[in-house]
């Protein structure tokens, strides 16, 4: 039964969908058969969605999230270390460009009202975030994308070309040590790349479910990022070590 296509593609399937990635001279041995054939089960996996496909393998596909006003009120709570250390990172930065997003927006739920600090954002929830907290904030006007809750279009991008931050803190959809940071909405990646180039330092906070998935459009290298905190495990972590980037690992 493990040399029938479609019962090895539902496996397949399965690993995918619970993080794993697919090494098809892996996946041959396993079930005996050629690496053409795995490479085909990949290419039929990749055509219904299941699969990116990459060199030597596939990895798992993050499926869009849901607009942000429906993952505020739905979402499993954050956990506290993970935002704790995000928070630490920061440190004492003066300004900061704050992405949008469930996790960025609780990073900013416990960041301190210091003298001086100044949040920019083209996030409107971020933005209220701050003011009820006493912290300063610019906000970057724009078309508002309901995924990540944030202002985009040239607007946008020209309000960001005008500023300068001591760190910029971005949220994923994916990150993949060969894609990188991703994003599941066009935009939001052309938004996040010049919050990138406006910053001297860039520290993307993300879930662990979003370490090793590849969204739909490729937004920064891994190189290009200096720290990144998430609670994915030590595991699903290991695969980014190789890079130059900072990894702060909360379980």
């Amino acid at each position: 039964m493990l040399n029938v296509p479609d019962t090895r593609q539902s496996e397949l399937a399965a690993r995918l969908s619970n993080g794993q990635q697919i090494v098809a001279a892996d996946a041959a041995k396993e079930y005996g058969v050629s690496v053409d054939t795995i490479r085909r089960d990949i290419l039929a996996l990749e055509a219904d969605g299941k699969a990116q496909r990459v060199r030597g393998g596939a990895v798992p596909m993050a499926p869009p999230a849901a607009p942000l006003h429906i993952r505020l009120t739905e979402g499993a709570p954050l956990r506290q270390s993970l935002i704790k250390a995000a928070v630490e990172e920061v440190g004492d930065a003066q300004t900061l460009l704050v992405d949008g997003g469930r996790t960025t927006l609780c990073v900013v739920e416990n960041l301190s009202a210091q003298e001086g600090r100044l949040v920019i954002t083209p996030s409107p929830w971020v933005a209220i975030t701050c003011q009820s907290k006493g912290i300063a904030v610019f906000l970057l006007g724009g078309m508002l994308r309901p995924q990540g809750g944030i202002a985009t279009g040239e607007v946008a991008l020209n309000r960001v070309a005008g500023v300068s931050a001591d760190i910029a803190i971005l949220g994923a959809c994916g990150l993949d040590k060969r894609f990188g940071l991703s994003s599941d909405d066009h935009d939001e990646a052309q938004m996040k790349q010049a919050m990138h180039e406006a910053a001297k330092r860039t520290i993307v906070v993300t879930e662990g479910s979003k370490v090793g998935r590849r969204a739909r459009h490729r937004t920064l290298a891994l190189a290009e990022i200096d720290a990144v905190i998430s609670d994915a495990t030590a595991e699903a972590m290991s695969a980014l070590k190789a890079t130059s980037t900072k990894l702060v690992i909360e379980p």
